[in-house]
């Protein structure tokens, strides 16, 4: 009786299913193709970052920050302001970060603070609020939670709150606030003779969602970017909290209020280009008006091109002219994948 050893067994059989482990065999197409570049299963995004402050503004050493407003604000009436917004607003008043308080007044007529200060009666009547504007959570709302009204429904004056679930929600309500505030400012609601109206934003600390539709106003109002509006807000009061989430919300505001001033500029450029053609129709030279070709026409002098060429200024047909297959000046995009190399 023969027994079998290790002797008795082949290298090839004994290694053979060491090396395959060793040295496995690719299998599919990744055995004949590599991919040239690297590839995500999602889109990778650039952080955007924005410099704060800007260079144009200074630094917290600097207690004579002023706010000035543009010289001209090319939103059409309506679209921000209501009629008679700006004959009530004082331009010309400079905001110095000394007039700090507990509410810090960032223009002359818009405060920002937190709730408490929306019950500090004695705050109010001084100041002459005659707004009280609550942004909360909606789970605050429900609760009745970070109202004004009761204090305001005391004083006699206004009050209004703007519910949201999450600070994403604001970049929709950012128009809707800043008309609501200029509404109020032109109705010309006083709270005491000669006092202008006066609005004080506040959430429950004052440097979140309320910090940010102050400076989604000023940014609207007053043609500033975002740094720039972010810094003025933040250089009277110190302790608002724009974290990055923050800041891209604002950023992305910050397109759309771009977008809305290009559309602003093409319609009175529109506006201005139609009246100039009012005065000075285009005329024939016969005298009559010019009158417009139709598609059918455009269609026949495309055919009529396509069936002729042009030689030496000659019109030839096309079966004259010899036209060579040149696709070198096509910008060739690289492949995806290429073959592996052994």
């Amino acid at each position: 009786m023969h027994i079998s050893t290790a002797a008795d067994t082949p290298m090839s059989s004994v290694q053979g299913p060491a090396m395959a482990q060793q040295n496995p065999i690719p299998q599919g197409p990744g055995a004949l193709y590599v991919p040239v570049h690297d590839y995500h299963t999602s889109v990778p995004i650039q952080r955007q970052k924005a410099l704060v402050p800007p260079f144009s503004l200074g630094d917290h050493e600097t207690d004579n920050l002023i706010i000035r407003p543009p010289n001209e604000h090319i939103f059409e009436i309506g679209e921000f302001v209501p009629q008679g917004f700006f004959d009530r607003v004082d331009q010309s008043s400079e905001w110095m970060y000394s007039k700090r308080r507990e509410a810090q007044q960032i223009l002359p007529f818009l405060y920002l603070g937190p709730a408490s200060v929306a019950r500090d009666r004695d705050f109010i009547r001084s100041e002459g609020i005659t707004l009280l504007l609550s942004i909360r959570d909606k789970r605050s709302a429900i609760a009745r939670l970070l109202s004004g009204t009761k204090v305001a429904e005391e004083l006699g004056i206004q009050s209004d709150a703007i519910d949201v679930n999450n600070e994403q929600e604001l970049i929709s309500l950012y128009p809707n606030i800043i008309r609501g505030i200029n509404q109020h400012i032109s109705s010309g609601v006083s709270a005491r003779s000669g006092m202008p109206p006066r609005v004080l934003v506040f959430c429950e600390s004052g440097n979140g969602r309320s910090a940010s539709v102050v400076i989604a106003y000023i940014m609207t109002m007053l043609n500033m970017d975002m740094p720039s509006a972010m810094w003025a807000v933040h250089h009277r009061r110190f302790c608002i909290d724009v974290d990055e989430s923050m800041q891209t919300l604002l950023q992305s505001y910050q397109v759309i209020l771009d977008a809305k001033r290009e559309v602003a500029n093409a319609r009175l450029q529109e506006a201005y280009t139609s009246s100039s053609l009012a005065v000075q129709p285009p005329s024939h030279q016969n005298g009559q008006l010019a009158r417009k070709r139709s598609f059918i026409e455009y269609d026949d002098d495309n055919a009529a091109i396509s069936t002729a060429g042009s030689v030496n200024g000659h019109l030839v047909q096309p079966n004259a002219i010899r036209v060579e297959d040149n696709t070198e000046h096509l910008k060739q995009k690289p492949a995806p994948f290429t073959e592996r190399v052994a």
